[in-house]
């Protein structure tokens, strides 16, 4: 009887303590297993291949099938690991001047190179790419390269001396035009009567010059955000929204949550802006700093807008 009892007593607390143990169980690779695997509670399991990270750690009940798989795209592990989580994927961003030299797999991460036209003087892996010198004031040595500026020297004498004369050859042109200039001023009863100045309905900052004359009202400017956002350039749309007060963290995590789909990145900056505004003003707003921008084109779309909604509210 008391043998009974004395079971009925420690067995649970034996269990619990296991039960603890397992929950809370050291890792360590190559103590006392086989090369390619990792022990946790004196039992080895075997390690994860790249591209892939562990389910649980404990491994008993299968150490065969005990990994799950990276997502494409989203995120990778490029070694064999006993991880529970896969390493997030970098983005190249082209607002630095960076482009993806090889995307994201499960097996590595995002390789970024610098757009034509910039270089990288930093350390590996390059964060930001500096526009190449142009070697206005001098001579081009050696090209640009992804890794290298310019190499530009001061032009010599003679070159200075040819320009020179280029500028006694030209000088004559220019005093012949500054001389057509002054007498089509001077004597306007040669000159055509031309039509007064019409702003042309069809030019490009037509659509602010009529917005102007127009009172915008307050309507929701979510369902039309696609057809505003329509022909703009993702660049144009981040410049847009870090205008209207969107924070660089914010504009990067939406970047990367649509990588591989600019049309949705442009569409969801802007709701991102929208949602944080509200609606009041929000039209007069975004077509003020549409203007600042000279972003004439969704200003004349934004313009086509008011007046479907307003012909709407009519009939």
């Amino acid at each position: 009887m008391l043998q009974l009892l004395l079971f009925l007593i420690i067995y649970p607390i034996l269990d619990l303590t296991a039960a603890r143990s397992l929950h809370s169980g050291s890792v360590h690779t190559n103590q006392g297993c086989p090369r390619g695997q990792y022990e946790i509670n004196r039992v080895c399991c075997d390690l994860c291949k790249p591209g892939s990270v562990v389910k649980l750690l404990d491994c008993r009940s299968n150490p065969k099938t005990n990994c799950k798989p990276c997502t494409e795209g989203k995120d990778y592990m490029d070694k064999d690991n006993y991880k529970t989580k896969c390493l997030r994927c970098s983005y190249c961003d082209a607002v630095h001047g960076m482009e993806p030299e090889k995307n994201c797999t499960i097996t590595q991460n995002v390789k970024c190179r610098c757009m034509m036209g910039f270089f990288c003087n930093s350390t590996k892996p390059c964060r930001h790419c500096e526009i190449c010198d142009p070697c206005k004031n001098g001579i081009v040595v050696k090209e640009c390269t992804p890794t290298q500026n310019t190499v530009c020297r001061e032009k010599d004498t003679q070159t200075t001396k040819d320009h020179l004369q280029w500028l006694w050859l030209i000088l004559p042109v220019v005093a012949l035009i500054v001389g057509l200039i002054l007498w089509w001023r001077c004597c306007p009863e040669h000159r055509i009567q031309r039509r007064p100045n019409i702003p042309n309905q069809n030019g490009p900052n037509y659509g602010f010059i009529e917005l102007k004359k127009i009172k915008c009202p307050d309507i929701n400017l979510k369902p039309y955000i696609p057809e505003i956002v329509r022909d703009m350039e993702v660049n144009q749309v981040r410049k847009l929204v870090r205008k209207l007060g969107i924070s660089s963290a914010e504009i990067d995590e939406i970047a990367h949550d649509n990588f591989h789909d600019s049309s949705e990145q442009k569409i969801k900056l802007l709701e991102r802006w929208h949602e944080t505004h509200g609606i009041k003003g929000s039209c007069q707003t975004l077509i003020n700093s549409l203007g600042e921008l000279k972003f004439y084109d969704a200003v004349d779309r934004i313009n086509q807008i008011i007046k479907r909604k307003c012909c709407q509210l009519e009939d």
